[in-house]
């Protein structure tokens, strides 16, 4: 504690500067990691804190995936002695006016039984359910939503529904909290007869809730509703929907747990980077300390504790940081999921999960510690007279390089190793850390390597400014060393993102160009994900008998349960199948996976789906449906991007019969020649956009919509790309900082015997320069590695898909200006200060 207060605490005030440094490097990775986890925890609470509310009292729900069942399930239900109250429900969400609005379709005689509906006002005659399914236009909002929009009792609300734009009337308004509060408060309830009409669901329901007898346990409720309904239905709690929409959301989990923890790998990084350049300035006033009696034990806590002092400051930032950062996520993350996913839901309130700050509190103490061992302990075992001469800290033994050679080597076989174990897991990653380990350890030698080759490639340029630089960068390799393997991280993982970005676009334009060769697409939603509404089959007649149409081929897209993980089923007619079963082969015969599909004794699998569910061609796949438990044989592999959790093609025929569903998702239009889709489209609108709520997207339009999710999947690409040029900021900075402070009697006599203040600038910049180029060339490197690594573990844990190997030459090019520019900056400051400062004590120092 007194060498805290006697040393550590005047140098940290005299160079405060060189302190946020480093405690930057603590926020970086602190924030990231807080931010991310806390958006995504903020979703997933808001949307399990939905689920809650509108549960109620009910035990169990009876579901059979999206498309529901028949009308007569209910009956089947309420039979059961174990069940003492079962109500209907239909759950979906609509935009009204901007706002996405939850729709909650119940059967009032029954539903009060499970939920409560506190009214504002008693006195409306909403209390007597008759009077509200006697007028199916009614709508019950809550209190959040009517204050929001203005609304009263009598109030005037229009829809979208499958018939066009139709007004309601606010009947009610629910006080705030329990149900009211559920989805933000974003709520309405209808009477679930009128939400059948105005969703197109026929007579169908999307679930029932239901309450079980007093002294009727859970398990034994669920085994005599399961006994009775048969296989083909999912019972499960109300909870269960969470971990059904967490697993829906697993890919960006993964994908943002892996880009979260390398940024934190890179946090800790610089850290280590920002500790060593500390012992190193300090190196003289460690000598003076040995030289008076100060033990190697009392050095190294001194600095230990210092680093634990600078962790704590750093991770309390960095969670403020993180909590801005997750406000900033959540509503991409929201966004995310509707568009990809189609599911609408709000992250509500950001909250910080005590666990969670907790965790990032010992992480980021824990990292400044470990981060701090290895230059605390070369400050303790260092010489009292080396520490007193410049620049024999920085130096590098020839046996401390041969010992990190033989360990990259022995990294490096044991990542080859791994490579031939790659379908395990845990040794997958282990040989992706093993490579990054190798790179980290090789990077001090390989920096002094390219220091020395570029030296005469800046002495060219600049013969005076040019040699220093690179002089700098070779007698102190110590120094560059931290920056530049922080920088070889950070754009590493730049190309890593770039590549899959790459390899996505080239494999979804493929696939874009085999099956979307349709003319024109008609939809009941501007949102292709999204299948609240469901056109009837009946248009299909119309869409054939308008003048220019050719062909029109019928889809019905629904997401299930296939062994308890979220899937997309599509049921196409014989014309779409013969479409799908055209896009890229995998594995199976064309014509015998078409016929066994149509004969609706086989199913085609997407790439994706065999790899995540570990099947393969010609295996069983269980199908549940509301007639029971559908075996059918994967009859062929194709590649297809439909869904990041697997598709299953099945035979429409079969899917009418298993489901009793004659809706329909959207219908493909095929054009006569001669005909213009533009004008095709407009007839298709004219004819029926006043009775039905349709849209009709061209194949451009639709290819369109298919990049822009594209596109918004990879939007962490460019914060990560902005992450680098951060990385490359601070770590530059930092570099500089302790370069000029080595070089403060060189600097000053070069200004003694005529050097001008522009010559000085122009070493520190070039200097700059060097560094960002080393760490740019061993980027581009180690991101050839890291991007390999990364195409086997997206195909194995995230999307299911072999992408192939796509470097990103693009994006390589365009690091270089970028990193440079960065570069330039960083030396701004660092170069005004080896300018600007008093001559006469440049000349004493040292």
């Amino acid at each position: 504690m007194m060498l805290l207060r006697l040393i550590s605490w005047p140098y940290a005030r005299k160079h405060g500067f060189r302190w946020l440094l480093t405690i930057a490097g603590i926020v970086l990775g602190v924030a990231v990691f807080v931010g991310m986890h806390t958006a995504n925890q903020s979703v997933l609470a808001a949307f399990q804190q939905t689920i809650d509310r509108i549960a109620g009292k009910a035990q169990l729900q009876v579901t059979a995936g999206e498309p529901g069942f028949d009308e007569g399930v209910l009956d089947k239900v309420r039979s059961l002695p174990e069940v003492s109250a079962a109500a209907p429900v239909i759950e979906a969400t609509v935009s009204a006016g901007g706002t996405n609005l939850l729709i909650l379709g119940v059967d009032m005689l029954g539903d009060r039984s499970l939920r409560t509906y506190d009214l504002e006002n008693s006195e409306d005659g909403i209390d007597d359910p008759l009077v509200f399914l006697a007028q199916p236009d009614s709508l019950m909002v809550s209190k959040t939503l009517a204050d929001r929009k203005g609304l009263t009792i009598g109030s005037r609300l229009p829809l979208d529904t499958m018939a066009g734009q139709e007004v309601f009337i606010v009947r009610g308004i629910m006080q705030p909290g329990g149900l009211a509060g559920a989805f933000g408060g974003d709520l309405a309830v209808m009477d679930i007869y009128a939400a059948e009409k105005m969703f197109g669901r026929g007579k169908r329901f999307d679930r029932v809730d239901l309450a079980l007898k007093e002294g009727v346990s859970l398990d034994e409720g669920e085994e005599k509703l399961k006994a009775s309904l048969g296989p083909g239905f999912q019972v499960e709690p109300p909870s269960s929907r969470g971990q059904q929409f967490e697993a829906t959301s697993r890919v960006y989990a993964i994908a943002s747990d892996i880009t979260s923890l390398f940024a934190l790998f890179i946090g800790m990084f610089i850290i280590y980077n920002t500790f060593a350049i500390a012992v190193t300035q300090r190196r003289a006033e460690i000598g003076i300390l040995r030289a008076l009696g100060a033990t190697r034990a009392q050095i190294r806590t001194l600095f230990l504790a210092e680093s634990a002092l600078t962790g704590l400051a750093g991770t309390a930032l960095g969670i403020v940081a993180g909590l801005a950062l997750a406000r900033a996520m959540a509503g991409y993350i929201g966004s995310l999921l509707q568009d990809v996913y189609g599911v609408a839901q709000g992250a509500g309130e950001i909250t910080l999960d005590p666990k969670l700050a907790l965790a990032a509190g010992a992480m980021g103490v824990l990292t400044s510690l470990v981060a701090a061992v290895i230059p605390a302990r070369n400050a303790a075992r260092v010489d009292p007279v080396k520490a007193l001469q410049k620049g024999q800290y920085q130096s590098l033994s020839e046996g401390e390089n041969r010992a990190r050679r033989r360990w990259a080597i022995a990294c490096v076989c044991a990542s080859l190793v791994a490579l031939g174990f790659g379908r395990i897991g845990v040794v997958l990653y282990a040989g992706f850390l093993l490579a990054v380990l190798a790179a980290v350890l090789l990077s001090p030698a390989v920096t002094l390597w390219l220091a020395r080759a570029i030296r005469p490639v800046l002495a060219k340029v600049r013969p005076v400014e040019g040699t220093l630089a690179a002089d700098s960068l070779i007698q102190a390799p110590r120094r560059t060393s931290g920056t530049v393997a922080a920088l070889m991280l950070s754009l590493a993982l730049v190309v890593s993102l770039g590549g899959l970005a790459r390899a996505s676009y080239d494999a979804i334009a493929e696939w874009m160009h085999v099956s979307l060769n349709l003319d024109l697409l008609v939809t009941p939603v501007e949102n292709l994900t999204n299948r609240t509404f469901v056109l009837p089959e009946s248009l299909g007649a119309g869409l054939r008998a308008i003048p220019g149409v050719a062909d029109v081929q019928m889809v019905r897209g629904v997401r299930i349960q296939v062994n308890g993980s979220p899937v997309m089923l599509l049921a196409a007619d014989h014309g779409a199948l013969m479409r799908f079963s055209h896009q890229p082969l995998v594995a199976g015969h064309p014509a015998r996976m078409l016929e066994q599909t149509l004969a609706g004794a086989g199913a085609i699998a997407s790439e994706n789906f065999v790899t995540l569910h570990g099947a393969k061609l010609g295996d069983s796949v269980e199908i549940p449906s509301p007639s029971g438990m559908l075996h059918m044989r994967i009859a062929g592999v194709v590649r297809d991007f439909t869904d990041q959790q697997g598709t299953l093609f099945i035979s429409r025929d079969a899917y009418v019969r298993a489901w009793n569903d004659t809706g329909i998702t959207s219908f493909g239009i095929f054009l006569k020649p001669g005909f213009s889709a533009p004008g095709v489209r407009q007839a298709i609108l004219n004819a029926f956009s006043a009775k039905s709520r349709i849209f009709v997207m061209t194949n451009a339009e639709v290819r369109g919509y298919i990049d822009r999710l594209t596109n918004q999947w990879f939007g962490l690409t460019y914060v990560q790309i902005a992450v680098a040029v951060l990385v490359a900021i601070l770590g530059i900075v930092n570099a500089l900082t302790v370069s000029i402070t080595d070089r403060r009697r060189e600097l000053g006599v070069l200004q003694a015997v005529g050097g001008l203040r522009w010559q000085i600038r122009h070493t520190i910049w070039m200097e700059a320069a060097a560094i960002g180029v080393i760490g740019l060339a061993l980027g581009l490197g180690l991101g050839a590695v890291q991007l390999y690594y990364s195409v086997q573990v997206t195909q194995r844990d995230i999307i299911g898909i072999d992408l192939g190997y796509a470097y990103p030459f693009g994006i390589a090019f365009g690091l270089l200006p970028v990193i440079l520019g960065a570069a330039w900056l960083a030396a701004l400051g660092p170069g005004e200060q080896a300018v600007r400062g008093s001559l006469v004590e440049a000349l004493e120092y040292e």
